[in-house]
């Protein structure tokens, strides 16, 4: 009798749901839709944003500054904190505040570092560099700390590049932040199928196509090296933390276990799957430009063959390469292959590249072939059929955003291979260690006893006597 109430009483509920939905569908069809409230107040949400960069110069700012524009026309308030009077002298960014940090390159600049500029690059005098900005590290932290007192920021928006205040701040702070970077070997998640030139010095770019040697000593020999060169570097910066009562942090990298914006250019470097915290944008580009100067428009406009060389400021190099890329762009010049070559200076750190070898003539002159050719983005894009119909070949068009594991096979594409002779040496060392171990504990052992034997028995004849 229950069972057939509850029955009954479910039955009921249910007639009375399907009538409401019927009724409330026919209102909307009666009325075609309704209208729903649209909630556009935002005064209650965090709008105050900290920007920071320790390095400034125009390839770190303007990106960062792009976005910080578009926020600012929704609505947010953001204030940059970084070394020289940038904004105020931009055209397209002099609308957001900022404030100056006093951070003259020579204050902390060794000579010695100075002079690696001109040596042969290596992760040695690489990790140099980068210690430098380790001794500027409790300004750095007390300058943005001094900003965020003055501005109270809900975020912070923190240059990547030697810039571990910034980060170190918004953690002890318990404040949210998101990281911005251009180079993305850093992030690089695993397998290792990409491979930084700058940390892992004669590593290719790409190990697709790369022997196992070279693969097992990209992956397991040059990331130990790496970690061993920068312990140093990693033990000051935890020295540093500690005077401004900041916890250490054991990844040389930084915190990277945040949010970070990746500006590249899809198709520019080894396609990669990403962790979710690390979003590829980019290329972030300004909607409109400053107007070239009249001189550099006249040379243009009279040489439209000319190659543009900006090599940044931070370039380990030797001096006979600067003269080999000078020379080489003579000669292009005297075989009618340019008409013209503009070389761009930079202030103050714009970017960091290192040339790992000796270059000759023969180096640099093949790059007429990239000069006297389409780019392989734009004539897949823009190749057509003898009918003027558009074309392309699908699989070279998404060739770009498929990983090179997916063409490498299982075993390795996953590097199993190279992590399972990893593993195998490991345990083998290992067990030989501890076989040594065990051998050289057990001749002690063995040695003290004959010892203490030979005494009992020396101390055991003398009572006799």
């Amino acid at each position: 009798m229950y069972s057939k109430l509850w029955y009954l009483a479910i039955f009921i509920i249910l007639f009375i749901n399907i009538n409401l939905v019927t009724g409330t569908h026919g209102t909307e069809n009666n009325n075609e839709f309704i209208q729903r409230e649209l909630d556009i107040d935002k005064s209650d949400t965090p709008k105050k944003i900290l920007v920071g960069s320790i390095i400034g110069g125009g390839s770190h700012l303007n990106p960062m500054l792009e976005i910080c524009r578009i926020l600012m026309d929704r609505g947010y308030n953001v204030t940059l904190v970084a070394p020289g009077n940038f904004t105020a002298t931009s055209t397209l960014y002099h609308s957001i505040p900022q404030i100056i940090t006093d951070m003259r390159k020579d204050e902390y600049v060794p000579p010695e570092v100075r002079e690696l500029y001109f040596n042969e690059y290596n992760i040695k005098n690489y990790a140099k560099v980068v210690g430098m900005f380790t001794y500027g590290y409790p300004k750095f932290f007390n300058d943005y700390l001094q900003a965020y007192k003055e501005i109270k920021p809900d975020l912070f928006f923190c240059d990547y590049i030697v810039n571990e205040a910034c980060f170190d701040l918004a953690w002890k702070l318990k404040k949210p932040v998101v990281g911005y970077t251009s180079g993305t070997t850093y992030f690089t998640p695993p397998p290792p199928i990409r491979s930084d030139p700058m940390g892992m010095g004669s590593c290719h770019v790409s190990m697709e196509n790369q022997s196992f040697y070279n693969r097992f000593i990209c992956a397991v020999v040059q990331p130990l090296r790496v970690i061993w060169t920068f312990r140093g570097l990693l033990n000051d910066i935890n020295a540093k933390r500690a005077e401004v009562g900041v916890n250490k942090y054991h990844d040389f990298r930084g915190r990277t276990n945040t949010l970070f914006l990746l500006d590249n250019f899809f198709g520019f470097e080894v396609p990669t799957a990403w962790p979710p915290l690390h979003q590829e944008i980019g290329p972030i580009l300004p909607d409109t430009f400053p107007n070239l100067s009249p001189e550099l428009d006249l040379f243009l406009s009279t040489h439209p063959r000319t190659m543009y060389i900006a090599l940044g400021s931070n370039m380990f190099t030797t001096s006979e390469n600067y003269a080999t890329l000078l020379q080489s762009a003579l000669e292009l010049i005297n075989q009618n292959i340019l008409d013209g070559v503009i070389w761009a200076t930079v202030k103050f750190n714009e970017s960091e590249l290192p040339i790992t070898f000796n270059l000759s003539n023969d180096d640099i002159i093949p790059i007429s072939n990239l000069i006297n050719n389409q780019h392989p983005h734009f004539y897949i894009m823009n190749s057509r059929n003898e009918n003027g119909e558009l074309e392309v070949d699908i699989e070279t068009l998404l060739r770009s955003w498929v990983t090179p594991a997916s063409r490498m096979g299982f075993i390795r594409g996953n590097y199993l291979d190279v992590f399972g002779v990893a593993l195998i040496i490991a345990l083998v060392l290992s067990i030989c260690l501890g076989y040594g171990f065990y051998k050289a504990a057990l001749f002690g052992f063995r040695k003290w006893s004959l010892r203490n034997r030979e005494s009992q028995q020396s101390l055991s004849k003398t009572k006799n006597e």
